[in-house]
Parts: structure tokens; sequence; C-alpha cells
């Protein structure tokens, strides 16, 4: 909790203004990481998730989006205090998206330390695009937890219900171009009992979880408490609610039901009334016809303490006014 209490109030007040994905890429974006092995791995999702190969006087180049000016300046001192590169070429573009250019001879070597590159076989100058990188960059679970930051603060977003009667679901997602990786992703985080799914998704592959428990796990392995807290407020205030509505429609249902009983049993009275008359009832069944005639909107607790009578009696005087008016012929 040490990045949670780390936060002054601005920033606070700051996170709880965004939408939730928000929220998650801003706390992201503060934690410090100090090993540059957790560094790499970062970098890494970072670039996977928006990252273009090209190619540049026969060298290989890599333009990628950062989402803001700090993970831009992130990305920059990652580079230059890793691989002592500097960034010269950033370009910023109308939606406020900070796009790198890594172009140059350090630029294959970066690529293949990140697990983005590997060399083909038997040669120093030509390589391919590596799908399957977690032994290289992810291998150990704070690295892999670091790229998993990097990759959402790029290709991750996250939505939950509005606190009071919001219809959005809870959604996170992660969006990967190729399968391997998002398969690969998928089993790293089964071994820490967390499981999405994946799904095609038009040129690219989208591991989700809908479920908010899952939603939560996947945060609290993330390392990002205050989102983790507001999510869970969310849950909290959905439960009650969903609660107070239950409660509310089980009250309804009893008061339906405490209305029809009154109409049916009015009714039989009625019928008795007008057919054979009430002298014709006996004394007991007579004091229970004519107070629930009088007062037709008493529940059975009112009524009975009316009568002093329990509740159960008073039941089964009723149920034999409701006999005597159904064998009476029409």
């Amino acid at each position: 909790m040490a990045d949670c209490l780390n936060l002054d109030l601005v920033t606070l007040k700051k996170v709880f203004k965004m939408n939730f994905g928000e929220v998650i890429k801003e706390e992201i974006k503060i934690k410090q990481i100090k090993d540059n092995h957790c560094k790499k791995a970062f970098l890494a999702g970072l670039m996977r998730s928006s990252g273009l190969l090209f190619s540049e006087n026969d060298k290989i180049g890599l333009l990628f989006k950062a989402p803001d000016e700090n993970v831009a300046m992130i990305c920059s001192e990652f580079l230059k205090s890793i691989f002592n590169y500097e960034v010269r070429e950033v370009a910023v573009s109308a939606k406020d998206k900070f796009t790198i250019s890594l172009t140059g001879s350090l630029v294959s070597n970066i690529l293949e330390q990140l697990g983005i590159l590997k060399q083909k076989h038997n040669s120093k100058e030509e390589y391919q695009v590596e799908f399957g990188f977690y032994d290289v960059v992810a291998k150990k679970e704070c690295c892999f937890k670091s790229f998993l930051r990097g990759l959402f603060v790029g290709a991750g977003s996250c939505t939950i219900p509005d606190t009071v009667g919001g219809k959005t679901g809870y959604h996170l997602e992660l969006n990967f171009s190729h399968s391997k990786p998002a398969s690969e992703t998928i089993n790293r985080l089964n071994e820490y009992g967390i499981y999405p799914k994946i799904t095609r998704k038009k040129d690219s592959y989208m591991l989700y979880i809908k479920s908010a428990e899952e939603i939560k796990d996947f945060l609290a392995f993330l390392g990002v408490p205050v989102s983790v807290l507001k999510l869970t407020d969310v849950i909290i205030e959905r439960e009650l609610l969903n609660n107070s509505n239950r409660v509310k429609n089980c009250d309804l249902g009893n008061v339906a039901k405490q209305v029809e009983a009154s109409a049916k049993y009015l009714q039989a009275i009625r019928k008795i009334e007008k057919s054979i008359g009430f002298e014709n009832l006996k004394q007991d069944l007579l004091d229970v016809a004519i107070a629930r005639k009088n007062f037709p909107e008493d529940t059975l607790s009112e009524l009975a303490n009316r009568l002093n009578l329990s509740k159960s009696c008073l039941n089964h005087r009723l149920r034999k006014i409701l006999l005597i008016a159904n064998s009476i012929e029409k």
C-alpha cells in the first residue's frame, strides 16, 4: 500500500474524477520501477500494445504511441538509463498522443532485449518478429506484472457501472495483434488464479474479464491499490442497492398478496350478506365478517389486534367464511 499512501490529496481528487480505465492508467504511471529488468518488461508491454516495425536504410526501426506526455517521458528515461539510447523523434498527434520513433544501429539490439525481435538462425544481421516473449522479458513475476502494466497503459481499458442505476457492466480488456501472445498471457494469468477469456476482434485478439471479482483480482495482481479500492466501493454500493431493491420488491409482493386476499374475503362476505344474510353466521364468524367489511384496508395483523385474536385464529375464521360463500349456489 506504500504507493497508495504516497498519493497527495490533489492527485486523489483528480483520480476519482476520471473514468475507471484512466484511474488505473494514472496509478500505473505514478508507480516507481526500480529494477532494469522490470523497466524492460514495461517497455516491452507498451511497445507491443502500439508498436509498428519499419525498415529504414536496411535498418529496423519502431514507431510506438505513448498515450500522453508522462508516458513518453517515462519511456525516454528508461531507454536512456537501460540502453543509453537517446530519443530524438517524438511527434504529437491531434489527440495528444505521442508517437516515438526508434531508429539507428542500436534499435535491433534493443528490440531483441525487449523480446520483440530475435535473430534468425546463423545470422547476426537478420531478425524476425518474436511472438512468444515471456521467457525473454517477463519470466519473473515482478516483470510479468510490469509487462502487464505497460500493456494496459497502451492497449487496455476498463469500465464499471455507475454506483446508482448504471446500465454499464463490468468489463476489462487487453488487446493483442496476434493470438500467441494473447494465449501466453492467459496461461500465465491462470497460474495466479485469474481466468480471462479471449475473442477475435477484427484484426486483433481481445483478452477480457467481465466478472467484478475477477477484475478486482487482476487489479490486485497488477498492484494498483487505489483502483482496487474504487472498484470495491462500487461493488459494495451496487450490492447494497440490489439488496434494497430486492427488499422493496418483496414488500410490494407481500402488499399485493394482502390486497388480493382482502378483496377475496370482502367479496365472500358481500355474497353471504346478500344471499343468506349475516344472521345465519355464528357469532365468531359474524364478528370477523363485520370487522373485515368495516376495515377493508387493515392488514391481517391489524385486524387480529382489533378483534383481540391471534393471526392464525383470524385466518382460520376467514377461511370458514370463504367456504360458506363458495357453498352458496349462484
